[in-house]
């Protein structure tokens, strides 16, 4: 009889042997206990549970780089001296506001004692030729003036005319007062806005031949190995210091040509929105780059995953109130969701809140 049972408890063992080397092949999407196929949750279990689909989302990759602000170069009105002379006076500082026509500053210039005293001159001129014309006029009427005489009188007085008006735009130009030889140039404001830069103080002695300055944008710098994920357009993000909760938003405007041999970083520019003035030049800022190329993964909340024996695991619903533990394998990180390369399929429903609670209560099976 002994002898009679023993073949087939030996063929009992090799089918439990063959069946555990079948289970340790599963696949990441198999049921993690055998014999613990799945958890059923009462109805009001299920009220601290929330069930989400596993779907293709597109994916934005996103940089981060450190960067800082400047004013936009295209939006700066840069005054240079158009006279040479002293600073006589200054009227604002750096970051003041001024609006268009607004003086800024006097120079004392002899250039402009030259150009107001050859205007006077020439405005003398003008009135001794115009009153020589209606002297000449009435002699070529009264046939006391050949003709010759008073064609030479009419273009002396369309030339003294000419140079009336051309001396007289030319102070125009340059600010000048016709009535006074003060020898005063005026700096004004050519349009509205801050005064982002001011290489001047009173007494500064000023050359027409060199390029002193009277008086946003970000700077993101990019390592080499990620210039490739950059282009024009992408979406930026940005945080300062001095306001860590305001986010600034803009786009990539354009991404610089020359790499810095030592630190073996790009500038890319930023053009960003400054309604507010909050944002100064030379503040450092944190930068967000987000792609404008995207490519579709499959994504899942990341309040689903449970780490577990460092791996992670979901909660897949198989019918409504029925669940089972699946590990899943995941790849990027992209806001608030993480990438599955394996362990689930598009439409699957797992647990995306109270994954946690849903989780420990099938290890307790």
């Amino acid at each position: 009889m002994k002898r009679k049972l023993l073949p087939w408890l030996l063929g009992f063992t090799a089918a439990v042997t063959l069946f555990a080397c079948q289970a340790k092949k599963a696949d990441p999407g198999s049921i993690v206990k055998s014999g613990k196929i799945k958890l059923t949750l009462e109805r009001d279990q299920l009220q601290h549970v929330n069930i989400d689909t596993v779907r293709l989302a597109a994916e934005n990759e996103q940089l981060t780089a450190v960067g800082e602000v400047s004013f936009a170069e295209d939006n700066v009105v840069r005054i240079y001296p158009i006279v040479s002379g002293t600073v006589e006076r200054l009227f604002v500082s750096l970051g003041d506001y001024v609006t268009k026509g607004q003086a800024l500053a006097t120079l004392l210039s002899m250039d402009m004692s030259q150009i107001q005293r050859d205007h006077n001159i020439a405005k003398s001129n003008f009135s001794v030729e115009e009153k020589n014309l209606a002297r000449a006029q009435e002699l070529f009427q009264a046939g006391m003036m050949s003709e010759k005489e008073f064609a030479t009188a009419k273009k002396d007085y369309s030339n003294a005319l000419s140079e009336y008006n051309e001396r007289t735009q030319i102070l125009k130009l340059y600010g000048g007062s016709a009535n006074d030889l003060d020898a005063i140039y005026n700096v004004v404001a050519p349009r509205s806005g801050y005064i982002v830069e001011r290489n001047v103080t009173e007494g500064t002695q000023i050359r027409n031949d060199n390029n002193t300055n009277i008086f946003v944008w970000v700077w993101a710098n990019v390592h080499e190995s990620d210039m490739a994920k950059v282009r024009e357009g992408d979406e930026v993000s940005v945080k300062t210091i001095a306001y860590p909760d305001r986010v600034f938003t803009g786009k990539v405007k354009k991404i610089g040509t020359m790499l810095d041999p030592d630190s073996r970083v790009i500038k890319v520019r930023t053009e960003l929105a400054n309604q507010d003035g909050l944002l100064k030049p030379e503040m450092f800022a944190s930068i967000v780059i987000t792609s404008k190329t995207k490519k579709v993964i499959l994504a899942i909340p990341q309040s689903s995953i449970v780490l577990e024996s460092n791996r992670y695991f979901v909660m897949r619903e198989i019918r409504p109130g029925e669940f089972e533990k699946v590990a899943v394998t995941v790849g990027k990180t992209f806001g608030d969701f993480y990438e599955v390369t394996a362990g689930l399929k598009e439409n699957d429903k797992i647990v995306s809140e109270g994954s946690l609670f849903v989780l420990a209560a099938f290890n307790r099976l």
